[in-house]
């Protein structure tokens, strides 16, 4: 997972490399120097923005509204970018004629520079490159990851089949929870839990597929959910985060969310659907099985089921231990599917 982090980083600092190179061949012509310079200036402007990216979604910032993290983080792209270019700048005019660097800035130069209207055509030229960059990622983040580009890029426009892996969660007892909170603190009581589940979905590269009522959908691409086992580090990882969370949910609510999941693999179809409110969908049985499984926990009073067709596929490794439930023929269903259940050999912060 850190090495998906860093490559994200890298990746950044490249493409601010790259505009710096672009923004330093327009200004500067070819000039050697300045080209290194602006494409080195663009690099720590990638690098400390992606960082800065990194840190801003880990407070409480982004449970705010759209239009105050686009403030918040406007504001704060544009003292970095600032910051950076006098830093730069400095180095620049602490450069001799043969292009060696001196200890002390030219510090008339740097002052005029400061005052002129190319510092502030650089800064906006850079803030408003970063302000796309973030207002995508912005949308990108109420749609999910990588549907903007896939509605962009027109993937899904022709249905395709893919072959995924689905983890279907929901809470137990949401009924009685939901009727002694009331309407609206139960609406934030599912806020919570949701932007708590939030990060180690992000961490697994799962993809919340829908929210519907008190359950949410997850989905891998076959591979990367049996990859490190990623679809099933999820599960535990969300059951660790609530369990760190447990008294904030207690002091706040009342009561704690509890949770079973349900795991299926298979084919599916994914494609556009809908013209006004147009979304990417999955159809096929995959789906269907997977929350018919959830289903089935609360009858064998288990927290996670999966299908002998994904466990096969999973190499467990030391990590966890599966047992097995029972063989069942799933309502609506012909085939028969058994059923196991998984448990971490190092015992979690807090069990069912």
């Amino acid at each position: 997972m850190a090495n998906r982090s860093y490559r994200q980083i890298l990746e950044r600092s490249g493409y601010g490399a790259l505009v710096g190179v672009i923004y330093a061949m327009v200004t500067f012509s070819f000039r050697p120097i300045a080209i290194l310079i602006s494409s080195f200036l663009g690099a720590s402007i990638g690098l400390l923005t992606a960082l800065l990216d990194r840190w801003l979604y880990r407070t409480e910032l982004r449970r705010r509204r759209f239009v105050i993290v686009l403030l918040v983080r406007t504001f704060a792209y544009l003292l970095v970018i600032s910051l950076s270019l006098i830093l730069f700048f400095g180095i620049y005019t602490a450069l001799d004629r043969e292009g060696l660097l001196r200890f002390i800035p030219d510090a008339q130069r740097l002052s005029q520079w400061l005052a002129s209207w190319d510092f502030a055509y650089t800064v906006v030229y850079i803030l408003l490159i970063l302000l796309v960059l973030q207002f995508v990622t912005l949308v990108s983040r109420l749609l999910g990851p990588n549907v903007l580009l896939d509605y962009m890029l027109g993937r899904f426009h022709i249905p395709k089949e893919e072959e995924r892996i689905f983890m279907f969660m929901d809470l137990r007892a949401s009924t009685t929870i939901a009727e002694r909170l009331g309407h609206l603190k139960w609406h934030y009581f599912l806020n919570d839990f949701f932007y708590d589940i939030a990060e180690p979905v992000r961490k697994s590269r799962g993809e919340i597929y829908q929210y519907v009522g008190d359950e949410v959908v997850i989905s891998w691409p076959k591979t990367i959910g049996i990859k490190n086992l990623n679809c099933i580090h999820a599960f535990f990882g969300i059951w660790d985060t609530m369990a760190r969370r447990k008294e904030y949910y207690l002091e706040t609510y009342g009561y704690e969310p509890v949770f079973k999941a349900g795991y299926h693999v298979g084919m599916v179809v994914i494609g556009e659907i809908g013209d006004f409110k147009r979304d990417i969908v999955f159809h096929g049985d995959t789906v269907n099985t997977a929350s018919r499984i959830q289903m089935e926990c609360n009858h064998y009073n288990r927290r996670l089921l999966m299908s002998d067709t994904l466990l096969n596929q999973l190499d467990l490794k030391e990590e966890y231990t599966s047992e097995y439930i029972t063989k069942i023929k799933l309502r609506g269903k012909e085939q028969i599917i058994e059923l196991y259940s998984l448990d971490p050999v190092e015992p979690l912060v807090q069990e069912a």
